[in-house]
């Protein structure tokens, strides 16, 4: 655990996102560097923007604009989630970030004592296994795509020196810097001031991206964790009590059913903690969708007219890539809740013959609960699951053939 918040918070304190830090997460000093940072991600919507807007008429040069300009939106949204609900993040990671929720069962708390074999074992190793594959997986991925959307931002950043220098032609670096500002760079002290705003705002995608979107992955991946250890406990209920108790008799009954009503309690309390976060989260997925669509269509239609090979093409490769497994992980994570509480679902009517009324009854009033399921929502009834993956996917497909249309056309 200690690991990954150490290197959560590294990567986001570059750019004044404080919540993993241990002390003074929320000082002035902090505020103002993710304020200022803000600042320049709305400073580069209204270049690209503007850059945009200007070359409308020239479709090849609109594109490549269109490219930064969907990276620096999502980006600027990005940072105004986590300056707006900062406070709300940090509680969220008090609650399920910080430490291990399950621990706080019941019967987690005397299965971690035991040293014994059978289900109460298997129990034990799957609270503590499946926390760390969640925390080592979650690291990996989060210096993964540090190290892509880096590689990206320097593709962005050297192409059209490299350019000017191999070709000598000073007007070759002009091109990748006025996709970021409106004004002329005839002037080469415009050119270095334009340089260093160019690479201050490409640099912050490398902690824009991967730290806010592993931080909502891994939120995320503590629900799914949690119902899925729910779900070992309600599937084997009968052998878990068995051991404790050893043979069915009146107490056997009585800790069946106190350990139904512990999973009914921890349920509810991951249900509370989804909403919440989906109710935060929700406008960043859409936005995320309808930008990668957009950025999907823009760098195919880039890669389609360009020499496939070159070093300038390179770029879109990696661009497009990133933003399609961005979005392939959230629809698999979102489809994976989804698959985890149906599991759930079925579990809970395993084996309810075997217990009285009264653990009958509560049986009852939980699956009517889990009916609900903790769907992950996008827009309207729209989820985060493979279905949304795949329209995704021909969305921006359709895109690029109705542009790819226009310019034959032309």
């Amino acid at each position: 655990m200690e690991e990954t918040t150490q290197t959560f918070h590294r990567v986001l304190s570059v750019a004044g996102i404080s919540i993993f830090a241990k002390k003074n997460w929320d000082s002035k000093l902090w505020l103002s560097l993710q304020i200022f940072n803000v600042v320049m991600g709305f400073l580069t919507i209204v270049f690209t923007t503007a850059f945009v807007v200007v070359n409308m008429s020239d479709i090849l040069v609109c594109i490549q604009g269109a490219c930064i300009w969907t990276t620096g939106l999502i980006m600027f949204i990005s940072f105004c989630v986590c300056l707006a609900f900062r406070r709300q993040f940090r509680e969220f990671l008090n609650e399920m970030g910080f430490k291990d929720a399950m621990l706080e069962m019941p019967l987690i708390e005397y299965v971690l004592k035991l040293e014994r074999a059978g289900r109460l074992n298997e129990l034990k190793g799957m609270v503590v296994d499946s926390q760390e594959k969640l925390l080592k997986l979650t690291r990996v991925l989060l210096k993964t795509y540090v190290f892509s959307v880096w590689a990206c931002a320097t593709l962005y950043l050297s192409d059209s020196v490299y350019s000017m220098f191999t070709r000598e032609d000073d007007n070759l670096r002009l091109l990748g810097f006025e996709m970021w500002v409106p004004w002329s760079l005839e002037n080469f002290t415009v050119y270095i001031i334009t340089y260093f705003f160019s690479a201050y705002s490409g640099y912050l995608c490398c902690i824009a991206y991967p730290g806010f979107q592993l931080t909502i992955i891994l939120l995320v991946g503590q629900t799914a964790r949690q119902l899925r250890i729910l779900t070992f406990i309600l599937m084997h209920l009968d052998e878990l009590v068995l051991e404790m108790t050893g043979q069915r008799d009146e107490k056997w009954q009585a800790y069946s059913t106190a350990i139904l009503s512990q999973c009914v309690d921890h349920y509810i309390k991951l249900k509370r903690f989804s909403n919440k976060l989906n109710v935060i989260c929700r406008p960043f997925y859409l936005a995320l969708i309808l930008d990668a669509i957009m950025l999907v269509c823009v760098c195919s239609v880039k890669i389609a007219i360009s020499n496939k090979t070159s070093p300038d093409t390179m770029k879109y490769y990696v661009h497009e890539f990133c933003f399609i497994m961005v979005v392939l992980m959230f629809c698999t994570l979102g489809q994976h809740v989804e698959n985890e509480c149906a599991r759930l679902e079925t579990a809970v009517t395993e084996n309810w013959y075997i217990y009285d009324r009264t653990h009958k009854t509560h049986v009852k009033i939980f699956k009517m609960a889990l009916s609900q399921r903790m769907p992950i929502y996008i827009f309207g009834t729209i989820t985060l699951s493979a279905p949304t993956f795949t329209w995704f996917l021909k969305t921006g497909m359709s895109f690029f053939t109705l542009v790819m249309s226009v310019l034959d056309e032309n």
